[in-house]
């Protein structure tokens, strides 16, 4: 398992632990995801992390687990935080592709070796049971609805928890919880074009109270981004939902998160 510590953590627990909360990273299906949030975790600036970042072909360690990680105001002191590759918004076929099925077992196996380890049962809670204590294996948005400290509603009403907790179990169970040391990794979801465009030569950008850019190579970025399965609206005009999705894009890539399309991000693009 590789390591990219991140500062953004508080030393030590003030409470034991008992909760497993599952995060998603909010990105497209790429086999560097969980590297390149690992890093955007790693930046003092970003004032978030995780203890795990896993997508199809990795698993990467951000924050030891005996140290609290900041990603889920009202379970981070008692809580092991996970985030995986995808997006709350994700359907139940995006949550069967092959790519998603090598991602959930990687997690699986995690997520057994953390029950393991701090005797955390196989089992998702009710709502109910985690207002009243009880351990287990929740949602960010569980956490959410009980606590309101934040409004994050990942892994999304889709994310398949009957079959994810049956794959716990059976790591849990018996199969091996280890990380395979040669994991084969499945296709990205989305091949990048041979016919991809040279960066236009124009920066895209965003101001508010500003007339909003326009053209054709603003739908072509849009596109792209609606290829790589982030949720955007192509309209040919980059507005705040454009550079918030921008912004996503540049997270997952490891690139400086300004929403601003410059060459750099049209070049991870292609």
């Amino acid at each position: 398992m590789q390591t990219i510590t991140s500062p953004n953590k508080t030393r030590g627990r003030v409470a034991p632990i008992r909760v497993i909360v599952v995060h998603t990273m909010e990105t497209g299906e790429s086999g560097n995801v969980a590297e390149n949030v690992a890093s955007y975790f790693a930046r003092p600036s970003t004032n978030a992390s995780a203890h795990l970042c896993v997508d199809n072909n990795s698993v990467v360690r951000c924050v030891s687990d005996s140290d609290t990680a900041w990603a889920a105001p009202g379970c981070n002191s008692d809580g092991l935080q996970i985030e995986l590759a995808g997006r709350a918004g994700q359907n139940a076929a995006q949550w069967a592709d092959e790519y998603s099925k090598d991602l959930l077992d990687l997690a699986a196996r995690q997520v057994a070796g953390w029950c393991k380890k701090h005797s955390i049962p196989a089992r998702r809670l009710t709502r109910a049971q985690l207002r009243a204590g009880q351990r287990g294996i929740v949602g960010h948005q569980d956490v959410s609805a009980v606590y309101k400290r934040s409004d994050h509603w990942d892994p999304g009403g889709n994310f398949p928890w009957t079959s994810f907790i049956a794959k716990v179990k059976h790591y849990l169970d018996g199969g091996t919880t280890e990380q395979p040391s040669k994991p084969t990794p499945s296709k990205p979801s989305t091949s990048k074009p041979s016919d991809w465009p040279a960066f236009p030569g124009r920066l895209l950008t965003y101001w508010p109270g500003q007339p909003l850019m326009s053209g054709a190579d603003i739908t072509t970025w849009q596109n792209r981004l609606k290829q790589l399965k982030y949720t955007i609206t192509v309209d040919g005009r980059y507005g705040p939902m454009t550079a918030a999705t921008t912004k996503v894009f540049q997270r997952a890539e490891g690139l400086p998160v300004d929403g601003i399309v410059g060459p750099n991000a049209w070049r991870a693009a292609g």
